[in-house]
Order: structure tokens, then sequence, then C-alpha cells
């Protein structure tokens, strides 16, 4: 059953094995909507045997952000042209602070409401939730690693950019799922 909420796009941030995408499958479950990942996408175009499928991979497994011009491109496409009309579950989005300030002038210029929840966990934490769930290579020591090095290089001033707009929600992420999701639907509902 779809539940009503005023934002057409709800974006989750936070560091690797956050919970971000827990979370976003609970509200999509909820209140509808079409999740998209440039996560997914960069894991999708690792698979491909072409040079940008290669570079992908190497990014991928290395533990990089993927280049601005494509986290940008990708996000914008499917702002302005895949979903205009649909509510959003953005995963993985806005990792760099130019990606963010894209994202928050793009939802400005077309008047879209949007979100932005923070699943706030330690470096330790992520450590141990990326050792316990070894998804794939990005779950190693190295790579988990240089993932935190970006996350603190580039996420976390995006997240600072969001906050100063007023358009961010710290979230404990330590919680259990549950508790997580009810945070998170307390200002989804309000």
């Amino acid at each position: 059953m779809e539940y009503s909420t005023k934002y057409q796009s709800v974006v989750l941030m936070g560091k690797i094995a956050s919970g971000k995408g827990t979370q976003a499958d609970l509200i999509l479950n909820h209140f509808g909507g079409t999740l998209y990942s440039n996560g997914n996408k960069v894991r999708e175009s690792a698979q491909l045997p072409t040079p940008f499928g290669r570079k992908m991979k190497e990014m991928y497994e290395g533990g990089y952000l993927m280049p601005e011009w494509i986290a940008s491109y990708w996000m914008t496409h499917a702002l302005v042209s895949q979903y205009q009309s649909e509510r959003v579950v953005f995963e993985a989005v806005a990792k760099k602070p130019n990606e963010a300030e894209l994202f928050h002038e793009i939802h400005e210029w077309i008047d879209r409401q949007y979100v932005v929840f923070n699943l706030d966990i330690s470096d330790e934490l992520v450590k141990a939730r990326s050792l316990a769930r070894a998804r794939d290579v990005v779950d190693s020591e190295k790579s988990v690693a240089k993932r935190l090095e970006e996350y603190h290089t580039y996420t976390a001033h995006s997240i600072e950019f969001f906050r100063n707009k007023g358009t961010l929600i710290d979230i404990d992420g330590t919680k259990s799922p549950d508790e997580v999701k009810e945070q998170i639907f307390t200002y989804l509902n309000s």
C-alpha cells in the first residue's frame, strides 16, 4: 500500500554499509516510486566488455567514486527525462560537492521537493558491517579504506552542503533497521 509524502525525491546518503539500500527498499514499499542508484549503474557498467565498462570496474573495485561528469549526467537524465513525474528514491547520488550543488539546482529549477537523509555511522562500524556482509570486492579491507577516504574527502562536504540548504536530516544509522525506518518515516509523513 502506498502512503503519501510531499517529497518527490528522497535521497539516502552515508558511508558504505550504513543501510542506504535497506532503507531505500523500505521507503519504496511504503511510499511507492522508483529506485535510482548510481551504485547499481556502476555495478552494471562494470560488467560491460567495453573500455568504459573496464574503467568502471577498475574504479568500483578500487573503491573510487566515479567521475563527476558521469554521476551528474546519469542523475540529470534521471530527473529531467526518465522519472520527471515519479517519486524517486535516490541512493548513491550527489557524492561530490559539485554533484550536490547540481542536484539542488535542478530541484529548484523544476520546483521538485526533496529531502536528504544522512545515515550516520562510525568508520569502525563501516569496517565491521563490510566484513560481515562481504558482498563483493568492495567489502575488502583495502576497498573499504579507500571508500572511507573518498567519503571524507568528498561526500562529507556534500552532506554539509545539503545541511546548509536545510534539506538534510541526520539519522542515527547505528540503530536497528526498523528504528532507522521509524526515524525516516517520521519526517516523510510530516
